[in-house]
Formats: C-alpha cells, structure tokens, sequence
C-alpha cells in the first residue's frame, strides 16, 4: 500500500502502477484508498491529541496543516514519509531532507522553503 501511494504521489497513473507492479487497476485503487483513509486518520487523531485546529489535509501528497498554540500561536506542518511515519514542523522551519522530500514528491519544483509553505497553504 505504502509503495502504491508513493507511485501515486509521485504523480504516475493507476493504470501505470498496475501495468508495473503487475496488479490490477482495481487494488491499485483500493490500495490507494484505504492508504488516503490511514492518513487523514494519523492526521485526524495528531490534531486531537495536540488540540490543533486543522487547517488542510492533503492524503494525496502526505501533508497536513495545523494551527496550535505554544507560548503564542504556530502554524505546523506535518509530512507522511514512507517508512519512517509522520514528521511534524513548526511555523516553516523545514530541514533539507523535508524540501528534498517536497521536490521527490512534487510538491514543489526546487528545494525553497518560501516555496513550499506557499504549496502546503494553497
């Protein structure tokens, strides 16, 4: 499921992703739902047991928006990186693997951190 979800974040086609992993379209689809489901629950339950207010879900690209509080007010941005779970940032402050994960995932062209909250705010 992570594999197909990647493929497809990557912005190749269901129809590809079968013809690659030798699979039918259908569970391509069906893994991609029940993977877009997982997400917006991890992202779900981190806001409720942060109390952030959620301000934008992406299950697509792996990301999330939230506000919260923390001696005054954060915006925080949350990735889903394969394999590794969900990594959360407060107020753009972005290490080099997230803008390189951004770009792999094409969320952004060039590795901009400017660029990328730009994106994630849409």
């Amino acid at each position: 499921m992570e594999r197909i979800w990647l493929m497809r974040a990557k912005g190749m086609r269901e129809v590809e992703i079968s013809g690659i992993l030798g699979i039918s379209r259908q569970a391509v689809n069906k893994a991609l739902r029940d993977a877009r489901g997982k997400l917006f629950e991890a992202f779900f339950e981190l806001a409720e047991t942060f109390s952030w207010k959620i301000v934008r879900i992406n299950a697509e690209k792996g990301f999330a928006v939230f506000e919260g509080e923390c001696n005054g007010p954060v915006r925080v941005y949350a990735f889903y990186l394969p394999g590794e779970g969900i990594r959360a940032f407060f107020n753009g402050e972005f290490p080099e693997y997230i803008l390189e994960h951004a770009v792999r995932i094409g969320i952004i062209r060039e590795k901009d951190k400017t660029e990328l909250v730009k994106s994630l705010e849409g």
